[in-house]
């Protein structure tokens, strides 16, 4: 411990800690930085290195089967050679010609010191030639340098040769005839293995063709092959017999013979060692070649600048930190005596003062304290006078709180009460019961979504939600927020004023029943009107029919059976009388006279009957006029009211999949007779990459074939209206479909060359029992029930009209339905 200063801990110990770090982490960095550059340029040039190294051995490698490819095709070509292999597959016996066969391939083995054996097989598979007269006869039928070579030039693998033991490779090549190129048998030479070893390990030999081969350099580098089932075909360096006994299956390895490629890096060696390698892979035979240095011997160069750099850092470390003590004791003397005194003030001494000589930053710092003594000192005194006036404000805002007629509360952002005025005390909770809770525990529905809607909604600021009181009633409540955020804009509390509505949604519904009731009168006032017309007419008809009847019956009245009984009587009498034998003399005037007078009763009577039949003709056709009218306007009621029903039980839609252009062209075939009779010619404009639309098809024909009805009527009424007398008119209905994908719809539009629609009359169209037809058959209903069906499946209707050109109506369908009206889907 040095006087004055705290190396442990404070001040004191927090500079000497900066002074370390300050000046010892420069040296560290640029130490572990030149370090690290040193050894990635290491490992780089020893990379590139080994990469121009695997290429040259590569290269070696690729002549070595070159040439051995090419001395097998080449002898395979040697006429000696096909002239002998086909006399000894015709006689294969001939002693003389297999002995000069023999010698030829001892003397073309002997051409290349790395040939093992030259030998030929025939087509059967059997040695017939070679340099080792041992081997001739014996059979190769099964091996694979014979099979394959059949086909073309072939290469075999290394392999140990089963008779001397040796490492070889084999090349072999197929024997053909000159003219007709047919297969003789093939040409194997077996080759020394220990030429790829010589390329590889670098071995020393005393010809000069092998001076500039590759040498192994320090203790662990290495060049070796794998062949394609991960065996060493190249002796190790480290391994003694490891050809074709080590299985080597790194990283590299595996990358080259899976996929093909070329790895330069650090991995890990078959021996299990950090290597900085690189791999060349030679496709043709599936080998790879490996060229490897240990990572250790690698970045050996670097290691005595490694202990270097650490005993610099340490000389640096010691000298630093005699250095910061011997600045911290100047420094932090001054300071301590400051902090005494900010003790002093802090326990309540606003009169002390810190005596200070220095004129450096430590003494303006000192004569800052000194100011801001007297500063503190003055605030205290103001701050002692605010809080008086705080508190005089508080209790005035307690008070407006407290006698507000508005329950007032905040909440925080979680949605929980942080403070309730006592306007709750009348829903009979108490405030503390609340503050802490969640809104919703008071609100009647208990979805999380109207909590989100107070708390985060910024647009919505005024809505009214449904409030439980202490006994479960439940209270209509019109709130409105406030968010109150931080300087930051970050939400901190949400205000709140409710205002309890209840008893004037009561008022409300009141006026919304009256309102009914009004709307109720309405209709009545026009289904009376509309049924009392017919009634009227009903009415008069059936006066004046009871009247022609009640004057037919005063006239059938007249007609007394009497006057034709007694003339019967008389004429009954007269018959008998003639035929008594006792009267036969009776006199021929009185006779006479007698049928006179039944003669004038009869005329008398038949002119009666007559008149009667004249007043029946007469009366006969008002009456029928008047049951005919009678019925008519019968018909015109049942229809009224067959049209109110349907106006009243509109029944919920049947969803399903349907074709819109299918329905046009259902509903236009349905009234053909229609619009034929009225000689109007039909347009279909259907869209063909319309989508289908969720819809119930029944319904939709309903409103189609209304529409389609009221165009028909319009045109007609257009050619028998007098302003267009001597004016050739076209009557024309074009119907067809749109399909409005950024709006999500199916339009169908319907448009006559009718008489058209006033502005006026515009407005009204949709209205129920509202009509434009003169001739009393329309109900004024189809259209307003047109209007709800379109209505209930989500649609809407627009209509555009100008007076003696025309109407069009326009249907828009959403393709698919919305949940919320509440629809029933019918699947196909």
């Amino acid at each position: 411990m040095i006087k004055g200063v705290n190396l442990s801990g404070g001040i004191g110990g927090k500079l000497l800690r900066w002074f370390l770090v300050l000046s010892i982490l420069p040296v560290i960095t640029v130490t572990i930085l030149t370090y690290w550059y040193a050894r990635e340029t290491i490992k780089n040039e020893l990379l590139n290195e080994e990469v121009f190294l695997a290429e040259g051995i590569k290269n070696h490698i690729l002549a070595i089967l070159s040439e051995g490819e090419y001395s097998s095709q080449f002898f395979a070509s040697d006429e000696f050679v096909r002239r002998y292999l086909e006399i000894l597959n015709h006689n294969p016996d001939n002693k003389r010609i297999t002995k000069k066969f023999n010698d030829y391939m001892v003397y073309k083995t002997n051409l290349n010191k790395d040939f093992y054996e030259a030998f030929i097989l025939n087509p059967a598979g059997i040695i017939v030639a070679s340099s080792n007269e041992s081997n001739i006869g014996t059979i190769k039928l099964g091996e694979d340098y014979f099979t394959c070579a059949k086909k073309g030039p072939y290469v075999k693998d290394v392999y140990i040769d089963e008779n001397t033991g040796e490492y070889s490779m084999a090349f072999a090549a197929p024997i053909l005839k000159r003219r007709n190129g047919k297969f003789l048998g093939v040409l194997v030479i077996r080759y020394n293995a220990n030429k790829l070893n010589e390329a590889t390990t670098g071995k020393r030999t005393v010809t000069t063709e092998d001076i500039g081969t590759f040498l192994r350099r320090g203790k662990t580098s290495e060049a070796y092959m794998v062949n394609k089932n991960y065996e060493l075909i190249t002796g190790s360096r480290f391994k003694d017999d490891a050809i074709l006994r080590q299985l080597v299956n790194t990283v590299p390895v595996t990358a080259a013979l899976h996929a093909g490629k070329e790895v330069a890096g650090m991995y890990k060696s078959y021996m299990g060692r950090n290597v900085i390698g690189a791999a060349r892979y030679l496709n043709k035979m599936k080998w790879v070649l490996l060229v490897e240095t240990d990572e250790t011997e690698a970045y050996s160069p670097i290691s005595r600048f490694k202990y270097r750099a650490i005993t610099t850092v340490g000389i640096c470390i010691v000298a630093v930190l005699f250095l910061a003590i011997f600045v911290s004791r100047r420094i932090i003397n001054p300071v301590i005596h400051l902090v005494q005194g900010m003790k002093r003030m802090a326990e309540g001494d606003l009169n002390y003062r810190v005596e200070n000589n220095l004129k450096d930053e430590i003494g303006e710092l000192t004569d800052s304290f000194n100011y801001m003594t007297n500063d503190i000192k003055d605030a205290r005194e103001k701050l002692l006078k605010l809080e008086a006036d705080l508190e005089e404000r508080k209790e005035y805002l307690e008070g407006i709180l407290r006698h507000a007629n508005e329950l007032i509360f905040t909440l925080d952002v979680q949605g929980n009460f942080t403070f309730i005025n006592p306007k709750i005390k009348e829903w009979g909770y108490e405030e503390r019961e609340l503050v802490g809770q969640p809104l919703i525990s008071i609100l009647s529905d208990k979805r999380q979504g109207n909590v989100d809607q107070i708390i985060h909604d910024d647009f919505r600021r005024i809505f009214e939600v449904g409030v439980l009181d202490k006994q479960r009633n439940v209270r209509n409540m019109l709130l409105s927020t406030s968010l109150i955020k931080n300087k930051e804009g970050n939400l901190i509390r949400v205000l709140g004023i409710a205002s309890d509505v209840t008893e004037l949604r009561r008022l409300e519904q009141k006026l919304v029943q009256s309102d009914r009731l009004a709307s109720i009168g309405q209709l009545v006032a026009g289904i009376a009107h509309e049924i009392n017309n017919p009634i009227g007419v009903i009415y008069l008809y059936s006066t004046e029919g009871l009247k022609l009847f009640e004057k037919i019956t005063s006239s059938l009245k007249r007609i007394s059976p009497n006057p034709i009984s007694e003339n019967k009587k008389r004429l009954n009498e007269l018959i008998s009388f003639l035929d008594d034998k006792a009267n036969g003399k009776l006199e021929k005037d009185a006779l006479k006279k007698e049928l006179v007078h039944i003669a004038d009763d009869l005329d008398k009577y038949c002119k009666e009957l007559v008149q009667i039949s004249n007043a029946i003709n007469k009366t006969r056709s008002y009456l029928s006029e008047y049951l005919e009218g009678s019925a008519k306007e019968s018909i015109r009621c049942k229809d009224l009211i067959s049209g109110l029903l349907d106006f009243s039980r509109q029944k919920k839609p049947e969803m399903c999949i349907s074709n819109v252009n299918n329905l046009i062209d259902n509903v236009l075939n349905m009234v053909k007779k229609q619009y034929q009779k009225e000689k109007i010619s039909v347009v279909r404009v259907f869209d063909p990459g319309i989508s289908d639309v969720m819809m119930d098809a029944r319904q939709m024909e309903q409103v189609i074939i209304n529409i389609v009805n009221n165009a028909v009527f319009a045109m007609r009424e257009a050619l028998e209206s007098g302003e267009h007398v001597g004016v050739c008119r076209k009557n024309e209905l074009t119907v067809g479909s749109r399909f409005h994908p950024d709006k999500g719809c199916v339009e169908i539009f319907i448009t006559d060359t009718g008489v058209g629609i006033s502005k006026k009359d515009l407005a009204k169209i949709f209205d129920p029992f509202f009509t434009t037809r003169k001739d009393g058959k329309g109900t004024g209903l189809g259209l307003s029930i047109s209007y709800g069906i379109v209505k209930m499946h989500g649609g809407s209707i627009d209509v555009e009209s100008e007076i003696g050109k025309g109407t069009t109506f326009r249907i828009f369908l959403p393709l698919e339905a919305k949940k919320e009206q509440g629809m029933r889907v019918v699947k196909l």
